[in-house]
């Protein structure tokens, strides 16, 4: 609830300047001064080069945006009176930053309907290279809610180093419809970003540093040129963050590919061998309390979850998430990490074989290079002198190199390994051995295998390399796990009926009250290993059709696919 002389402003595109209406009523411009303004400059108009523009938003003011699209750029409706929009230097057409509320009077950049659903959001979409559609530099105490921004061109920053026709023109003016970054932040803290949809951007969905407190939910990253959200600002006073970094419900795929405009389609996906980058979420050294809950890591062309440069006072918590289809590895973690009740699939080679500019959702020869790129470990955990891992109640499996790396530590360190189904599948970068082998079950890159200080209890394992069956109370090893789809590329790891994953797990090393659905555990009897609880015959995660084929649904319903 805002205070006293905070102010709610509107844009709505029939609206008038800032000279024509107040922007304090959500009205179209008729001649009356108590009307809309027509584009968000008019309250946040760009600042710098020559000139300083005044700002009509003010901390713990809100700016309400209706449904409709607007140009962030030179050729927004007004934009030449602003210095800062000139065609020479067009990349710093961008809004202020927004300037920072308190913690009872957050600043507010929200679309129409932001608090009841956000069904109709307004497009912001960056054109003639500017630099970013938002800034948060130095802005704190912020909410930025039910937002779709995006640019309206097929083209990635820097293509194959510029000698490709997806290459955006950098050169000669005019650049065209397109923007680098949708989202940039700095010294920036106490940030609630919700409900956006963040894509296709020349570079980063979110290039953002030395942040504080950021709570994120319900936002979408994908097809990005570079990358979803670096966390890697590349100046001198570096890109720690700090305090509780918390994402909910967020899907980060597909980046390191372009998105075509206007249809929408991925294309020029191509990773870091080829001058690229790539990882859905990527970071340089930081510290924070982060949180990953219910989300999506996918078809990433680097690592889907890159935190393995997190400190030692890091802490990394990951709950009922998903990764899958990344061309490393799926999940790299530091710290002190927790992955719980999340599914891992480390189909690595997902990228293999398709011209990169079919529309078909692969780099072909652009990503050759990236396929199971770090021998595509599915989970890496970087576990320092005196930290521990925890891994319990998840689903892995994975044609990298091994289902589990761990590295760094040492005998101080520890790696618990509790009530998981690990499947092994062949080692794609064996093919050429015969037999090919499987992956491995877990590896340490440190001292021999005897000294690795892990553990095991509860846990399936199932076609790994050695058909290794670690020491452990519990253990299953050498048993088909009998769920809905064993194939790597359509993997359903819903147990059946008579599953032995079924009544297993080791409850002495610990219980989940919920599953990766946030289904019941325990529901037929006792608690299953891995990921998913089996709710009988009428599991909401598949469906057994006429021929037997099981129809995998999970993704559809808890995605939205």
């Amino acid at each position: 609830m805002h205070l006293a002389g905070a102010t709610t402003f509107y844009v709505r595109t029939d609206g008038g300047t800032a000279a024509q209406c107040n922007g304090q009523s959500d009205l179209p411009y008729s001649g009356n001064a108590n009307c809309a303004f027509h584009h968000p400059f008019d309250a946040l108009p760009p600042q710098g080069d020559g000139g300083t523009p005044t700002v009509l938003l003010h901390g713990g003011d809100t700016l309400v945006i209706d449904s409709g699209s607007y140009e962030m750029g030179i050729h927004a409706p007004g934009a030449s009176a602003y210095p800062a929009c000139n065609q020479a230097w067009s990349w710093d057409c961008f809004m202020a930053n927004v300037p920072s509320g308190t913690v009872l009077n957050p600043t507010r950049i929200v679309g129409k309907g932001w608090d009841q659903g956000c069904s109709a959001p307004p497009e912001l979409w960056g054109s003639e290279r500017a630099s970013n559609i938002v800034s948060l530099a130095g802005s704190s105490n912020i909410t930025i809610a039910c937002l779709n921004i995006t640019d309206h061109s097929s083209c990635i920053a820097s293509h194959l180093g510029g000698n490709s026709p997806l290459a955006c023109n950098r050169s000669t003016a005019p650049y065209g419809n397109w923007a680098s970054v949708g989202i940039k932040a700095k010294d920036s803290s106490n940030v609630t970003l919700q409900d956006l949809n963040i894509h296709g951007m020349a570079n980063y969905g979110v290039l953002a540093g030395r942040l504080t407190d950021y709570t994120v939910t319900r936002v979408k990253l994908n097809m990005n040129g570079w990358g979803g959200w670096n966390n890697d600002l590349g100046e001198s006073a570096g890109s720690s963050d700090h305090g509780a970094m918390t994402f909910r419900s967020i899907e980060i795929g597909w980046n390191g590919c372009g998105e075509s405009y206007p249809d929408h389609q991925i294309i020029g996906c191509w990773g870091q061998v080829e001058g690229g980058y790539g990882d859905g979420f990527g970071s340089n050294t930081t510290s924070g309390n982060w949180t990953f809950v219910d989300s999506y890591f996918h078809n990433n062309t680097q690592d889907g979850l890159d935190l393995l440069y997190a400190d030692t006072t890091a802490t990394i918590l990951v709950q009922r998430s998903h990764a899958e289809g990344n061309a490393g590895n799926q999940m790299k973690l530091s710290g002190s990490p927790s992955v719980e009740n999340s599914l891992i699939v480390g189909d690595c080679s997902y990228f293999t074989g398709i011209d990169y500019m079919s529309g078909n959702n692969s780099g072909g020869a652009n990503t050759a290079g990236d396929q199971c790129r770090a021998m595509g470990n599915a989970l890496v955990l970087s576990v320092q002198r005196g930290l521990h891992a925890l891994v319990r109640y998840n689903t892995i499996t994975s044609e990298g190199d091994c289902l589990i790396l761990a590295i760094n530590g040492d005998s101080t360190s520890s790696v618990a390994i509790q009530n998981n189904a690990l499947v092994g599948k062949p080692a794609w970068d064996k093919a050429d051995q015969s037999p090919q082998p499987q992956s491995c079950l877990f590896y340490w890159d440190s001292g021999p295998s005897s000294n690795w200080p892990v553990t095991y209890a509860g846990n399936l394992v199932y076609n790994v390399k050695d058909n290794v069956c670690p020491a452990g109370t519990g253990n299953i090893c050498g048993v088909d796990p009998k769920i809905a789809d064993a194939d790597l590329f359509h993997f359903n790891p819903i147990p059946l009926s008579g599953s032995p994953l079924q009544n297993a797990a080791n409850i002495a090393a610990g219980v989940l009250a919920i599953d990766h659905r946030g289904l019941p555990r325990p529901a037929l009897g006792g608690y299953e290993i891995g990921a998913y609880q089996y709710q009988g015959t009428n599991d909401p995660g598949y469906t057994a059709t006429a021929t037997g084929t099981v129809v995998d649904e999970i993704f559809a319903n808890k995605f939205g696919a």
